[in-house]
């Protein structure tokens, strides 16, 4: 189950609940079935349940009754002086169970004893503004309960389409969510706040996500040939390198041997010829080919860079390459000279920033990794401001507008070629350490060659991801640095 939708998205899937005939009690005892199996599986001593006045309160009061129904201990608190009619019902029905819930809606504070699972139910999927006043504070007492909490839904608080961190917003242990991924739980901040995500279907017939969680399964790789060569599976070019930033250009290429598993039968590193004599001490199975520098900075040179597109397969540039004043130029002389995958990743997509004209009306097929503030920088350029909308918005967009294959980095990856959108959650806080988004370039590079762009942002961005929790599992969160990942590239995820 890989579909993630938007808070409308899934008020469709409910519409089309009600149309064939089914209610909205029908739908709240089917979220409270499912909430009240995995509240049984953490085995509280006690649950704290907090209902709001609407719809997810209603999903925590049926909750309640059927924890009550299970012999748990259960005390219940009203966080809103506003209630719907499913709310008000299901009151009654906890009268008549033995259970008087408190209402805090105006004053008063929960009381939590060691041993409590704490059950969230105050605010859904229809809360799109910062959480403030009473509800904040009711939310800021179960952050500092320091207890188990398990989200209904949504943690309060947390946008459903943005997932970005504005006012106050409940930290759950566990959060199940019905139905599918809401993206506010997977992108930007969502993940920090939901914990543990669990997905429960509750028997609603699922409309067009809008984007999919990348699985194992939609990652497959193409078969090696049994009669090949190295020929057979062409050559990755990454141009990079400066005298400030060599270990970035040799991390990018030592990715893209990596990834030659699966991928490319050989790669060409392209660095500086003042800095030959550095690269020469340091690399092994790889290439090399000088570019023309002034003091370390590659320059613009027609020349070598005909021959470098006449020769590649891929073209990876940006690693390490530092303020240039030629970059764009060179990029662009890519762009519109190449016919095959371009991955612009670094200090190319600075350069982008700065000249996004520089790949209008490309030839390449055009792939671009920006983490989070390079993806900024990038929007800004092309757009002249950077958008609220939801990240997977901003990424189609970019997409569409530069006509290129877009992975937008951070612990949920948005990717997308402006008509598909892909979200990968592979990866692990190990892997937020300098050089790592070199490493992902040479991948992608390396996996271009056979593999559409769209496909391989997927499989770059996927693998990179389950080899960073390999070595996260062996060398610990803390240690593992960009060149560690490398050794634990491998196809089997």
């Amino acid at each position: 189950m890989n579909e993630v939708y938007t808070a409308e998205g899934l008020r469709e899937t409910e519409r089309l609940a009600f149309d064939a005939g089914a209610t909205e009690d029908e739908l709240i005892e089917r979220a409270a079935a499912a909430l009240c199996e995995e509240t049984l599986a953490l085995a509280p001593k006690r649950v704290v349940v907090l209902a709001g006045g609407g719809n997810n309160g209603s999903d925590a009061l049926s909750l309640a009754l059927d924890l009550r129904r299970a012999g748990k201990n259960v005390c219940v608190y009203l966080t809103s002086a506003r209630m719907n009619g499913y709310v008000r019902k299901r009151v009654a029905l906890l009268a008549e169970a033995g259970i008087a819930p408190v209402d805090i809606s105006e004053s008063g504070t929960p009381e939590f004893r060691e041993g409590d699972l704490i059950a969230d139910g105050m605010l859904g999927i229809g809360c799109t503004r910062p959480v403030t006043g009473r509800t904040a504070e009711i939310v800021d007492a179960v952050n500092a309960s320091a207890l188990p909490v398990l989200a209904v839904d949504i943690p309060t608080g947390l946008n459903a389409d943005t997932g970005r961190a504005e006012g106050a917003i409940v930290r759950a242990s566990v959060t199940v969510s019905f139905t599918a991924y809401k993206q506010g739980q997977l992108l930007a901040d969502g993940r920090n706040y939901c914990g543990r995500l669990i997905v429960r279907d509750i028997g609603l017939e699922k409309t067009e996500p809008n984007a999919r969680v990348i699985t194992e399964k939609d990652v497959t790789l193409p078969l090696r040939k049994p009669v090949s060569n190295k020929g057979t599976y062409g050559n990755v070019r990454i141009i990079a390198g400066s005298p400030e930033m060599m270990g970035a250009s040799l991390l990018a290429h030592e990715s893209a041997m990596a990834a030659l598993r699966s991928g490319a039968g050989y790669a060409v590193l392209c660095v500086p010829r003042s800095l030959a004599a550095v690269y020469q001490t340091r690399v092994k199975e790889e290439l090399l080919y000088f570019l023309p520098d002034d003091d370390g900075a590659i320059m613009y040179d027609e020349g070598a860079l005909a021959d470098i597109t006449s020769k590649a397969k891929s073209i990876v540039i940006g690693m390490g390459l530092g303020k240039n004043a030629d970059l764009a130029r060179i990029i662009s002389y890519i762009a519109h000279n190449f016919k095959g995958p371009l991955v612009v990743d670094g200090d190319g997509l600075n350069a982008l920033a700065a000249c996004p004209d520089a790949v209008k009306g490309h030839s390449c097929e055009l792939l671009l990794t920006p983490h989070v503030r390079e993806f900024e920088r990038l929007e800004k350029g092309v757009f002249g401001e950077n958008s609220a909308l939801p990240d997977t918005d901003r990424t189609v967009a970019l997409a569409r507008a530069l006509d290129a294959a877009v992975a937008m980095k951070s612990a949920t990856t948005v990717i997308s070629d402006g008509k598909e959108v892909w979200l990968n959650t592979t990866g692990t806080p190990a892997m937020a350490k300098s050089g790592s988004g070199d490493v992902l370039g040479g991948m992608t590079g390396a996996f271009a060659l056979t593999l559409p762009p769209l496909e391989a942002l997927k499989c770059a961005c996927y693998y990179f991801g389950k080899a960073g929790e390999r070595a996260a599992a062996e060398k610990g969160e803390r240690s593992v640095l960009a060149s560690d990942v490398i050794g634990f590239v491998y196809e089997n995820a």
